[in-house]
């Protein structure tokens, strides 16, 4: 083979194999997303196979980020929620309210007058919301304690949901891990020609699988490197400044990373699906229905007295009855109001991304970071072990061509 061709094919290759290496290893943190093998010998996308302890490591980020239930609950104002429940309040007032009077007393609604039963639907209305900023107000210490958000999160993130952070990594690292399939070809290339010329001048074979073994561990190395290191922009040879790719871009992987957080995991949604799931849920009910018999104490007597009526024994119970019927099935008709409020006033995705941006470079670091440290090494050798394998094709290549 002709000089010149040797100084082709060689970095061509080495750059095929700086392509591959970043590539295979790239594709490796996220595929396959469940265990592939036999028995102990086999592979999991790194980000699926971690999806635990790194959930837990964005729970624990989420918290130092000010986001604990007490912080989040003290942004619901009792009386902006009631005010959002207001029109489906008021709109299935006209329906309750006959079937709250008949539990005073059977029968009562068909004997008042037009006049009267405008009165009295008018002040239950009033007064149901003023029970209704009441009970939110009493509950809100023991959601607290009921919302296990360090759980939610997890749960949100790993196992079957182990998908979801897979997206929430590629989202966040996927243009910087794009730039570093880019520049292994680069690298790959420069090595080939120092592979060239070493082949020229030595004429030894063993040079390019070699080669190709340092082409794939030093590309592999250097690509986590270049996406975290240095934290700070740094000028090298006084001409060349350079900064971590992630720690470039902090304040948009922190909106992004924000963004997804609320849109997809502390959602009131999953919060409410967590809560109903919760072992506390039932403690929850337990509190709201003494709270409610509480309030309707008062509330019957008035009523009574508006309506001249006698309360009998049993009228309580009765009431609540009633109650325990129609707010289940009112319920779903503000679910989305109640949602879209809540995810309004929580400013999840504002909190988190001050406090991200606020953040000292080497805790950001681990917001991604995190992942990967138990499989760097692994990495790299697999991109050694690929620039190798390479670089043997390679070396069949040009000694064939030479000897033909």
């Amino acid at each position: 083979m002709g000089t010149g061709l040797v100084f082709v094919v060689i970095p061509l290759v080495a750059a095929a194999i700086g392509l591959i290496t970043k590539w295979v290893a790239i594709k490796l943190i996220f595929h396959p997303a469940r265990w592939v093998g036999i028995g102990p010998i086999g592979w999991q996308g790194i980000v699926q196979r971690r999806a635990p302890k790194f959930a837990a490591g964005i729970a624990d980020t989420v918290l130092t980020a000010g986001l604990g239930v007490d912080s989040i609950l003290d942004r619901v104002d009792p009386e902006e929620l009631v005010d959002i429940l207001t029109p489906t309040i008021d709109a299935q007032a006209p329906d309750v309210v006959p079937a709250l009077v008949d539990a005073v007393r059977p029968g009562l609604w068909d004997e008042l007058a037009p006049q009267a039963r405008g009165t009295v639907i008018d002040h239950i209305r009033v007064e149901g919301k003023r029970v209704a900023v009441s009970l939110v107000a009493e509950l809100k210490p023991v959601l607290a304690d009921a919302v296990d958000l360090k759980s939610t999160i997890v749960a949100e993130l790993s196992g079957e949901n182990a998908n979801r952070l897979a997206r929430l990594v590629r989202r966040l690292a996927g243009r910087d891990l794009n730039v570093v399939i880019a520049y292994g070809g680069v690298l790959g290339f420069l090595m080939g020609l120092v592979a060239a010329a070493g082949y020229t001048f030595l004429e030894r074979w063993w040079l390019m699988p070699f080669v190709g073994v340092i082409d794939g561990v030093v590309n592999n190395w250097l690509a986590i490197q270049m996406i975290f290191r240095p934290r700070e922009r740094t000028w090298y040879l006084g001409v060349f400044p350079y900064q971590g790719l992630f720690h470039r871009r902090k304040e948009e992987i922190a909106a992004e990373y924000s963004a997804m957080l609320a849109e997809e995991v502390l959602t009131p949604e999953s919060l409410f699906a967590h809560l109903a799931g919760s072992t506390d849920a039932f403690q929850l009910y337990q509190v709201g229905l003494q709270a409610l018999e509480r309030e309707l104490e008062a509330q019957i007597d008035q009523v009574a007295a508006l309506l001249g009526e006698p309360v009998d024994p049993g009228a309580r119970s009765r009431v609540l009855a009633v109650l325990m019927q129609r707010i289940p099935a009112a319920l779903p008709q503000a679910l989305p109001e109640i949602q879209g409020y809540l995810a309004k006033r929580l400013e999840i995705a504002e909190t988190m991304e001050r406090a991200l941006v606020a953040m000292p470079p080497e805790e950001f670091e681990q917001v991604l970071r995190g992942i990967f440290t138990e499989d760097e090494t692994t990495i790299v050798a697999i991109g050694g072990a690929l620039g190798g394998l390479i670089g043997l094709g390679q070396a069949a290549i040009v000694l064939a061509m030479t000897a033909a």
